[in-house]
């Protein structure tokens, strides 16, 4: 059975300990009977996923741990064979069926048998999913779960409201402060266009890095600066990733050859005396549990294409022209932006994850969403900053426009949570980066950091239904 839908594991988590109400009659992918007799206890460490099961396999009940993956070729690829906390795994658990089943191995001789979840669920992937939003577990359910209907959608709609602008101002706040400190001038921001690029590059490779690499996509670009890029590039693609994975030590330990392989570590040697930045260790890149779509060797591909443009395509200038234009509609504005971040095809990373480990398929270096994501955390806060240095009204009144009425299919977990919990069976859209910052920003800001008293929906159901907020969080 192939996977359909990009699944997390943490989504598998939740199916696994719902047991009989997602799954039934579990069988090994030998054959044998699996009874559960207990899931066992959340592992948020390094090491198996679940500590001390119980489950019984043809009838032998054993004690262990659970190892959770999407597929049978998750466990070596995330080299669990060599690692010894994995000896005491008792069961694998996958949801997927692979087309070459790779069975998992353990450092000790010992069988370790797998169960396919998929094969056994008693309801689409679909509705478990619905469910599982509908019904979140006490980790994942806001504070005002059971009583927020009695807000009406007025309140949270002028709540929301406030919510985007505050959080637009949070992130137009932290470029101001990166933009104070590359000026070095006191408190007063540059006007100088390369500062102006400087920190743009900087904040669009945070973005790039996701969750997971956010932190190290930030120090490389504020390390390795659009000036060294330009002196020591040769103004050429290949030349600005020689630079980034030679800065990045993701050319470290590199024994794989090829044309590409070899020209970028040559122009790297070339040039890394000359280069006088702390360089970051390839251990310290996140590759475990990313997508290989994710890797920060495709982001910094990518980044590479980004680079190329603000240094030689004048890219910082045409994206200001676009916000101060005064005949472009919001949809107008949001489509140049994205087709000058649209991604040109790189004959190697096209086919290629890593560095020598080719691609089951065709990669595209920067998807439709992830510039989505690009245009609304930095391209908008950016443009509300530089509206208010440079005084521009048109530029500050198209950023807005383009906030709160461009119209977009907002999604990620945090959206899917407040949509199932908050927002559901109401007239309000999570459809405009507006409300979709808002609705993260009340997430992240207040539901889990325990301000019910400073939220406006907080403050009124909780008054209306006589609780007192404060016994009640997760």
């Amino acid at each position: 059975m192939k996977p359909k839908l990009n699944i997390n594991e943490d989504f598998i988590c939740r199916i696994w300990e719902g047991g009989i109400s997602y799954y039934t009659s579990l069988v090994t992918d030998s054959g044998e009977d699996v009874v559960v007799l207990d899931h066992g206890t959340r592992n948020y460490d390094a090491g198996p996923d679940y500590k001390n099961a119980k489950v019984k396999i043809g009838g032998k009940t054993l004690t262990g741990d659970v190892e959770i993956h999407r597929d049978f070729k998750n466990w070596a690829e995330h080299s669990h064979p060599k690692d010894r906390r994995y000896n005491s795994v008792i069961l694998h658990v996958v949801l997927w069926d692979s087309e070459e089943r790779t069975p998992p191995k353990l450092r000790i001789k010992r069988d370790l048998p797998t169960v396919i979840l998929a094969n056994h669920l008693t309801a689409s992937i679909h509705d478990i999913w619905q469910d599982i939003i509908s019904k979140p577990s006490v980790k994942f359910r806001l504070p005002c779960y059971d009583c927020n209907q009695l807000a009406d959608d007025e309140l949270i709609t002028k709540w929301l409201g406030k919510l985007a602008i505050e959080r637009l101002n949070l992130r137009a706040g932290r470029i101001k402060s990166r933009l104070t400190e590359l000026s070095g001038s006191g408190n007063v921001i540059s006007k100088n266009k390369g500062i102006w690029e400087q920190s743009l590059y900087e904040f669009v490779f945070e973005a790039l890095g996701f969750a997971k690499n956010k932190e190290q996509m930030l120090k490389l670009s504020s390390s390795l600066t659009l000036e060294l890029i330009k002196k020591h590039s040769e103004g050429s693609i290949t030349g600005i990733q020689a630079l980034l994975y030679g800065a990045g030590g993701l050319l470290f330990d590199v024994r794989a050859k090829d044309p590409y392989i070899d020209e970028i570590k040559s122009k790297w040697k070339d040039v890394e005396s000359k280069i006088n930045i702390e360089k970051i260790e390839r251990s310290h890149w996140n590759f475990f549990g990313q997508r290989p779509q994710n890797f920060p060797t495709l982001r910094l591909a990518y980044g590479s294409q980004i680079i190329y443009n603000l240094l030689f395509n004048e890219q910082f200038r045409k994206i200001i022209g676009l916000f101060s234009s005064k005949i472009l509609k919001p949809r107008e504005l949001f489509t140049g932006l994205m087709e000058l971040f649209a991604p040109q095809t790189d004959k190697y990373w096209h086919s290629h994850y890593d560095f020598g480990k080719s691609s089951n398929s065709p990669n595209t270096l920067g998807g439709k969403q992830r510039i989505t994501d690009i245009v609304v955390n930095v391209l908008i806060p950016f443009a509300k900053v530089y509206g208010e240095i440079f005084d521009d009204t048109d530029i500050s009144g198209n950023t807005l426009e383009l906030y709160r009425k461009l119209r977009i299919k907002a999604d990620n977990n945090i959206i899917r949570v407040m949509d199932a919990q908050l927002i559901k069976n109401r007239n309000i859209k999570i459809n405009s980066p507006a409300n979709e910052q808002a609705v993260i920003q009340l997430y992240n800001f207040y539901c889990t950091r325990e301000k019910c008293d400073k939220c406006e929906i907080g403050k009124y159901v909780f008054e209306k239904k006589g609780y007192d907020y404060k016994i009640i969080y997760y």
